[in-house]
């Protein structure tokens, strides 16, 4: 399978097409739609996608985050016929008691142990839930509250891991992505209190702030990654900049200036295999390039006059 770029979209009701993954080649041509619609059975229907990823049992999850439809489905990782992707099962779902945590949800991330973390905007919360191989409990379903939260769990959502500031002191305000580092720490973004927080992997024990305001961060919302993992990127959606981390020095600095190359809210961002980062230009409507070392733009947009605000972008293939 020749690599691909799969995107997400803000979506809608009155926008039903984008509510899909859409797949564009690596020369910026729209192709088709990842998702097969056609497998969803009745009751279950695709609105406002955000976060995707590719678990550990090499399936496709996706989250459906419009407010009655908070969940993560599960869709195969193999394409059929029609080079998409069919429907397997509602892997996460929102409960009013069993699952109220998931509320709006943002983005998702596997661990190395394989479980699901997910954060949700309207409960300003990270939940925990067994993977899709667990051993432990049924996949799916909220996991017991971490090592950290041992004496404040009264009133937690289950599977909470990293609780709103609504219910613990110090909490999240405002979250948006979430990450894994290298170190398997969890990297969280929070878009109201202007900084990333990393809390300790399966313990859940907040650990420090690693990025803040006094760093030009304003409003992060998306992460990334560098592929040789010393540097993380952050999405400064208030400034229309992106920051860049030395994870090994602890340094931070401007990656990507304000407004360079007419970047408009910065939203989901990948490394190609060409040298460039790229960034989703949320307010523009376009797909932007950089330069993976200088952080400088590269020519002109590599997708623009997008019909709908994109949201994630992931390179998928071999």
């Amino acid at each position: 399978m020749p690599k691909e770029w799969y995107v997400s979209f803000h979506g809608g009701e009155e926008k039903a097409s984008f509510n899909n993954i859409h797949v564009y080649s690596t020369d910026g041509t729209e192709s088709r739609k990842a998702l097969n619609k056609k497998s969803l059975p009745r009751g279950i229907k695709l609105r406002e996608l955000r976060g995707f990823v590719f678990g550990p049992d090499q399936n496709l999850y996706v989250v459906n985050a419009y407010f009655e439809y908070s969940e993560v489905l599960k869709f195969k990782g193999t394409l059929n016929e029609n080079g998409q992707h069919d429907f397997v099962d509602v892997f996460v779902k929102r409960h009013a008691e069993m699952n109220p945590g998931i509320d709006h949800p943002f983005n998702l991330a596997f661990d190395s142990e394989g479980d699901l973390y997910l954060s949700s905007q309207n409960t300003s919360l990270v939940a925990r839930y067994h993977g899709p191989a667990s051993k432990t409990g049924t996949p799916g379903t909220p996991m017991p509250f971490p090592d950290g939260l041992a004496l404040q769990k009264g009133d937690l959502p289950p599977g909470t891991f990293v609780p709103s500031a609504k219910l613990v002191s110090n909490g999240l305000l405002d979250v948006r992505a979430v990450i894994f580092a290298p170190n398997n720490n969890l990297y969280v973004a929070d878009r109201a209190a202007d900084c990333v927080r990393i809390y300790e992997g399966r313990t859940g024990r907040h650990l420090r702030n690693l990025v803040s305001r006094s760093d030009q961060l304003d409003k992060p919302i998306h992460l990334l990654l560098s592929p040789d993992g010393r540097y993380l990127l952050v999405g400064s959606g208030g400034n229309d900049s992106i920051l860049r981390h030395d994870l090994r020095q602890g340094a931070t600095s401007v990656f990507v200036a304000p407004k360079s190359g007419g970047l408009n809210g910065p939203a989901g961002m990948a490394f190609g295999d060409d040298g460039f980062l790229y960034v989703a230009s949320r307010n523009s409507k376009q797909i932007l390039r950089y330069g993976s070392i200088d952080g400088r733009p590269r020519g002109k947009p590599f997708i623009k006059d997008l019909a709908d605000n994109p949201e994630f972008l992931v390179l998928v293939g071999r």
